[in-house]
């Protein structure tokens, strides 16, 4: 992961903050304490969202979450979060999964760069099973010319996480696509 991306998120979440302290502090001047709740209300849901990213137990997959609901907001890319395991105990070393899951997610914003997509939206999901972790992201399917681009990019996250006994595997199904990353746990 790149220094600069996570640089970018803290001077995105510093304008953020000052924003939100302007129009509160507006709120109260004119005492429109209605809209004052409303407000708290949204930007508690907000920071909600970015807080899920913490909840992943491994420091270099949180910064590659919070930067990718950096570039969503950027490229207008609606990102959901589910975290359902924390990946404490996986195998794979923290800067490996974040780089195969970095390259993941910039790829499936790459594919949706193209006008004719109608969905802009992509789930990501942190769960377990009995002896894996499995990061699993759905999105549209991206169009037929971008397949190549996109099957060359997730052979390279294979051999990223091979050594480390990871895989990914991808399926095509309701015009979506899944991709899931699959990492071995030690014993739980």
């Amino acid at each position: 992961m790149r220094l600069e991306k996570l640089l970018d998120v803290i001077q995105v979440q510093r304008h953020d903050f000052l924003n939100h302290m302007q129009v509160i502090s507006g709120l109260l001047q004119l005492n429109k304490l209605d809209r004052l709740r409303d407000y708290l209300g949204q930007v508690s849901m907000e920071l909600a969202r970015f807080s899920k990213t913490t909840r992943v137990k491994i420091p270099e997959v949180t910064a590659c979450l919070l930067t990718a609901y950096n570039d969503a907001a950027m490229i207008q890319v609606e990102l959901e979060l589910e975290v359902k395991s924390a990946f404490a105990g996986c195998d794979v070393p923290g800067p490996i999964m974040a780089e195969a899951l970095e390259r993941c997610i910039c790829s499936v914003f790459k594919s949706m760069e193209s006008p004719d997509l109608k969905r802009r939206s992509l789930e990501v999901r942190f769960t377990e099973s009995d002896r894996n972790y499995i990061c699993s992201l759905l999105f549209p399917e991206p169009p037929l010319e971008d397949l190549c681009y996109f099957e060359n990019e997730l052979e390279s996250v294979g051999g990223l996480l091979g050594p480390h006994g990871g895989r990914i595997n991808m399926a095509v199904a309701n015009g979506g696509m899944e991709i899931f990353l699959t990492f071995p746990g030690n014993e739980k």
